[in-house]
């Protein structure tokens, strides 16, 4: 919602410990929230943002990037490679809604709220020029890395 501000991150876009997603799998302290998960069929981002959040007691980190295409998003596929609504996130204001309700349950039967905010990126992606192969040959190509 806020572009500078956040404390949930999609999972498809983590880089975590293991030990996270054991707890996430295995602490029964999180069994009932599961069972929202499964009935929804929707929030396991949020409450694995939930199971991070309360091991670390922070927000999570944003590494920024110029461009990030989402080759998973079945929105991403077809004819031109152009943007689809579909699934789940295409209806935007029920999908919302049951987004919200989730947190509002994860909330409630946690009897906490472990979700913190983030403000900002740590780093900017900066455009360089490397090296690629292409077509069996050695070329220079951008290629994008981080101060």
């Amino acid at each position: 919602m806020e572009t500078q501000k956040y404390s949930i991150m999609l999972t498809k876009f983590m880089i975590l410990n293991f030990q996270y997603l054991h707890q996430y799998t295995c602490n029964k302290e999180y069994s009932k929230l599961k069972l929202i998960v499964d009935e929804k069929n929707n929030c396991e981002d949020i409450l694995m943002n939930f199971v991070i959040a309360e091991q670390v007691k922070k927000g999570p980190i944003l590494v920024g990037a110029k461009k990030v295409r989402d080759w998973g998003d079945a929105r991403n596929e077809g004819e031109g490679m152009k943007e689809r609504e579909v699934g789940l996130s295409s209806r935007k204001g029920e999908h919302r809604k049951r987004r919200g309700e989730c947190i509002g349950e994860f909330h409630r039967l946690l009897e906490k709220m472990p979700l913190k905010y983030s403000y900002g990126k740590v780093m900017e992606a900066i455009g360089e020029q490397g090296l690629c192969e292409k077509g069996g040959k050695l070329v220079y190509c951008d290629k994008q890395i981080f101060r």
